[in-house]
């Protein structure tokens, strides 16, 4: 059987390329599809990667308010351990210091020609008058009480003659000092007696001589 064509030779190519623009455009749509499908994936992957880091930085961040909790909670420990330290040695300082302190003061006098007639302790100060039969004695007190861990700032305040007894010449004396009721921990260098003072604590001795 033979086909005749009776359309036009233009209308056949019109829509040839009606067909073919049709293709294309399938194409185009499948591709442009696909892109997106590709594209949601990727963004949804990567929207998951970054849920998944907060998730880990969320957990690490609780993890460390943990770690500074326990860290705050054993501060807190040590003070009020270190309170409790500080108050055992005070107590230990008000109950044994005053006791230590005068058995050192008593072991620190250099001879039976020099005495104590009275001690004040107020805080970590001591204020000492005594009775001493030479001068001299005053300076070896002095030195015995620099070389001691429990005083420091040994200062010299008076050297004077006093009365007589029984036809011997006696001097009063006075002097304060640093206590430090549990000893100190380091030696420090101790200022000599100053040249006033052992000026002062001479006078005396050189009056008495006249005297005699």
């Amino acid at each position: 059987m033979i086909k005749i064509n009776l359309l036009p030779v233009k209308e056949d190519k019109l829509i040839a390329e009606a067909k073919g623009f049709l293709a294309i455009c399938v194409i185009s749509i499948v591709i442009v599809v696909a892109l997106v499908v590709s594209n949601s994936s990727l963004l949804s992957a990567r929207e998951q990667e970054s849920r998944d880091r907060i998730a880990e930085a969320d957990a690490e961040i609780a993890k460390l308010k943990s770690i500074m909790g326990e860290i705050k909670n054993l501060k807190d420990k040590k003070a009020k351990l270190q309170e409790k330290m500080d108050m055992i040695i005070k107590l230990q300082e008000q109950n044994i210091g005053p006791v230590r302190v005068l058995d050192e003061l008593s072991l620190k006098i250099p001879s039976n020609k020099i005495w104590a007639d009275k001690l004040t302790i107020k805080g970590n100060k001591l204020e000492l008058d005594g009775k001493t039969l030479e001068n001299q004695e005053v300076a070896n007190f002095m030195k015995q009480l620099e070389n001691s861990l429990f005083f420091s700032n040994i200062n010299l305040k008076k050297v004077t003659k006093d009365k007589a007894v029984q036809g011997v010449t006696v001097l009063s004396y006075g002097l304060n000092t640093t206590v430090h009721f549990a000893g100190r921990q380091q030696e420090q260098p101790q200022q000599p007696a100053k040249p006033a003072e052992q000026q002062q604590a001479a006078e005396p001795a050189a009056q008495t001589g006249a005297n005699q």
